[in-house]
Parts: structure tokens; sequence; C-alpha cells
């Protein structure tokens, strides 16, 4: 079975990512920030995709205040775990403003990027040829 590692501090999206990729038999591990997707990742073989949410707070521990909740936080997020696991494709999803696209995926190349919200119909199909095609690069 196919994994996905879910990193998205809105908890309504990651139960709409859940249960559509539960419906495609795909094992679904879940995160609300980059602190907590670090300690799940050293517990769990490496994901077969991780989809990284990129406006987010790096932590919801006490520490929380130290860390500004931003775009970058994700980027950096979603960078550092594509060079940590080479092999396994990162997509990164914003609810970024559309204006602001351009700029986005040009800071996170070569991760592609895609806007919030995402319909059901192209998730579906995104992820599967993430999870299934070799050369993902070319989906942005």
């Amino acid at each position: 079975m196919k994994t996905v590692l879910i990193i998205d501090d809105n908890h309504d999206y990651r139960e709409t990512f859940r249960e559509i990729l539960e419906d495609n038999e795909v094992e679904v591990f879940e995160s609300d920030c980059p602190d907590s997707a670090y300690e799940l990742l050293s517990t769990i073989d490496p994901p077969d995709l991780i989809i990284c949410d990129l406006h987010m707070p790096f932590t919801h521990k006490e520490d929380a205040g130290e860390y500004p909740i931003s775009r970058d936080v994700g980027i950096k997020t979603a960078q550092e775990l594509a060079w940590v696991y080479p092999n396994t494709p990162v997509v990164a999803l914003t609810a970024s403003d559309p204006s602001e696209m351009k700029q986005v995926k040009s800071e996170l190349a070569p991760i592609p990027a895609y806007p919030k919200p995402v319909h059901y119909k192209e998730l579906v199909e995104l992820i599967h040829c993430l999870l299934l095609c070799k050369d993902f690069g070319g989906l942005q």
C-alpha cells in the first residue's frame, strides 16, 4: 500500500485529503506542523509522497510564539524534506493569493506547487500520477 504524509495546520484540509486518499487505498499519515512531522518521520518508513502546506506555524508546542507563522515555514520545510528524502516526491499546496503563485513556484522549484482549494478530481489525478510516475517535476 502506498503512503502519504500530509503536513497542514488546517484540520479540515487534512481530513478531506485523508478521506480522498483512503478512498483510493492510500495509507495516510498526518501532521499539523513541521515540528510534529519531523517527529513522525523519525518513527515511520519514508512515505511515498509528502504533501506540504506552505503557510503554517513551525510548531504548536509551548515555544510556538518564537516561530512566526509564514509561507517561509512551509517553503523551507518542503525544501528540506525534498533534500532529506530525495526519492520521495514533495508537493506544496498553498492558499496564497493567485497573483503570488508564480513567485511561490519560483521559490520552490523544482518542487511543484498547487493552489488551494484543490478539487477532488484534480487531487486524485495528481496523487495517482505522483505515486506512479517517475518524472513528477513536469506537472507544474
